[in-house]
């Protein structure tokens, strides 16, 4: 602290002959929501910031390290550059007009919690040659901020001169923890820095000399409209040295949120280029709506202003078409509420963000297969729409005749659906019986706590569904209800087949919905369609591949109920016929026939049975 106050004597001394204004100290800090020696010294910390609100300029910058903290995700690369300005390399950690915290309070260097009203007073009595003033006021819509600054220099000026000015969210409080170490309450948290990190390259000040600067921002992200403010401080990049600070504090005055809702009408897939993407507005307030201002970021891009007018009714909707836009790849929709004729939208967080996938253009192939072996998932051609992180991923520790399947964490998540969705699948040229199979397996939390799991078959790219299996709970279970996390054995399993040929002709998507009731974990695996001309289901008494996996030599054993002609064929990932044997014409009872590994690499493949009864098909795993 010696030093720190040394330093503060010299530069008030070299100041002192000509400085005339009032000095407000800035004080930054770096934390995050999920950091431990934050929650401990942060309250002490905002108490004395509190105490001394007339003397200081606070900011907060919310760091992506150690763990989770939500602010931070809404503007982590300016976040991030001022971390690299000051060279942080841990939080919590304190900056004091462009100079680092240095005492012996017993914690480390730049400690938060080794500011004291001493050093405020120290810096706040020196005055300074530079004065700040500094306003902000929204637009007539409330859409935007609009921050005018005018920076004096009583003296000659020079050096690296930059002008920060930040747009700062007051007091953010939360009724539930955002990360993990127990904070609800944030304060003067930096949510836009105008027009970037970087600052304003102000030039030189002559003596006496006044510049200006107005700088605007759609307020794209705030959890309360009411909290926004601006600061603003003159800082030489030579040396890190702050001149002045100034603060325009929260005017407040919105009383009426806009009753504006988002809603992603739009599956996260299309089926072809060129289509325009969609959404639903939606009157979440007491009053008509007739107008509504939003914003839209197409790809990432820049922010494009839409305006709608009608008139919705209390709890009514509407679909909106941006018909300005045209999706021609994968591509990403993010969009804003402003404000309406109701009000201006507090709670700017609650955007709508949506991944519209196009599918291949070329559907799959007949056989189809979708083992979920690859580490890729979604598989290349297949489609998720999650529930922000939870919802449907590879398990890597459970399959059917594998260690690889889809699974949906329902153990972790409550009242959402989630949707694994399939490529387009060509049955233009199938005349035969065509069935869809799929394994699963599924257990329980409690009576309380269970879920629900649902396949749908669409042949109009989504439009409309028809369902081929809804079940839950005791009848959807595999194996006994368990308050643990659920992993399937591989005796826990269970296989199932619908027949679909009356969608020969087209083609089709197919989609496994998970139903969330805060239960337990749900597996699909092994995902077949195929087409076996004139016949049915082979029924056999048995039907198994062992060793599965196998590396170099298998056996195929299985059981017939009468004698016929079989035929046997083993199928890649990719539906292409790697082995095929003609086994002719077979007694009634148990066969054993041989499968040769050593010429296939390491995958999973469909051995399917033909027979003059039908056909049957099972999952091998080959690796090497």
């Amino acid at each position: 602290m010696k030093k720190l106050i040394s330093t503060l004597l010299f530069f008030a001394c070299v100041l002192s002959l000509s400085a005339q204004y009032q000095r407000r100290v800035l004080v930054e800090e770096f934390t995050n929501a999920s950091c431990p020696p934050c929650a401990a010294q942060n309250p002490a910390f905002n108490q004395l910031l509190e105490d001394n609100a007339v003397k200081v300029t606070p900011i907060k910058y919310q760091t992506d390290w150690p763990g989770v903290d939500p602010m931070n995700a809404q503007n982590p690369t300016e976040v991030d550059q001022r971390v690299t300005y000051y060279g942080v390399t841990g939080v919590p950690n304190g900056f004091v007009d462009g100079q680092g915290i240095v005492n012996d309070c017993g914690y480390y260097a730049n400690a938060p919690a080794c500011l004291n009203a001493t050093e405020i007073d120290a810096l706040y009595g020196t005055t300074s040659p530079v004065k700040i003033e500094l306003t902000h006021s929204f637009t007539a819509d409330f859409d935007s901020i609009i921050v005018n600054v005018a920076v004096t220099s009583a003296t000659a000026l020079t050096g690296q001169l930059r002008l920060h000015v930040a747009v700062v969210e007051e007091d953010i409080i939360f009724a539930n923890q955002p990360g993990s170490n127990g904070e609800l309450d944030f304060y003067q948290v930096m949510r836009k820095m105008l027009p970037s990190a970087a600052g304003t390259t102000t030039g030189d000040f002559t003596a006496g000399e006044t510049k200006t600067y107005t700088l605007g921002w759609p307020v794209l992200y705030c959890y309360d409209l009411n909290q926004i403010g601006a600061s603003a401080w003159l800082q030489n990049n030579t040396g890190k040295v702050v001149y002045n600070s100034a603060k325009s504090l929260p005017a407040g005055g919105f009383d009426t949120d806009s009753g504006i809702g988002l809603v992603a009408s739009m599956p996260s897939f299309t089926c072809a280029a060129g289509t325009t993407p969609f959404f639903t507005i939606q009157n979440n307030s007491g009053s008509t709506m007739t107008s509504a201002s939003i914003l839209y970021s197409f790809n990432g891009g820049l922010w494009t202003p839409y305006n709608w007018t009608g008139s919705l009714a209390p709890g009514a909707s509407e679909q909106v078409t941006l018909t300005g836009v045209t999706i021609t790849a994968n591509s990403s929709l993010n969009i804003v509420s402003m404000s309406s004729n109701i009000g201006a939208t507090l709670d700017r967080t609650q955007g709508l963000n949506m991944n519209i996938k196009v599918l291949s253009p070329t559907p799959a192939a007949l056989p189809f297969a979708a083992p979920f072996q690859s580490a890729a998932f979604p598989p290349a051609t297949w489609n998720v729409q999650n529930a922000g992180t939870h919802g449907w991923k590879l398990a890597t520790n459970a399959g059917a005749n594998s260690t690889r399947s889809a699974k949906n964490d329902m153990f972790d998540y409550d009242a959402a659906n989630t949707e694994l969705i399939s490529p387009k699948i060509d049955l233009t040229q199938s005349t035969g019986t065509t069935t869809l199979f799929f394994d699963h397996a599924y257990a329980y939390y409690s009576a309380s706590f269970f879920d629900s799991l649902r396949v749908d078959i669409s042949n109009d790219c989504g439009a409309t569904w028809t369902t081929l299996f809804h079940d839950g709970k005791d009848g959807l279970s595999t194996a006994p209800a368990t308050t643990a996390a659920f992993t399937p054995t591989a005796a826990q399993w269970e296989n199932h087949s619908f027949d679909i040929s009356s969608y020969n002709g087209s083609e089709v998507i197919v989609r496994f919905v998970a139903e969330s009731g805060y239960g337990n974990n749900a597996y699909i695996d092994n995902v077949n369609i195929s087409t076996a001309v004139g016949v049915k289901n082979l029924e056999l008494t048995g039907f198994t591949v062992q060793p599965n996996p196998a590396s170099d030599v298998a056996e195929v054993r299985f059981g017939l109920d009468k004698a016929q002609n079989v035929q046997l064929m083993v199928f890649d990932a990719l539906g292409s016929l790697v082995q095929t044997r003609d086994l002719g014409q077979l007694t009634s009872g148990d066969h054993f026939v041989s499968l040769d590994a050593v010429r296939l690499t390491s995958g999973s493949y469909r051995v399917v049975l033909q027979g003059e009864a039908g056909v049957a098909q099972t999952q091998w795993v080959v690796v090497k």
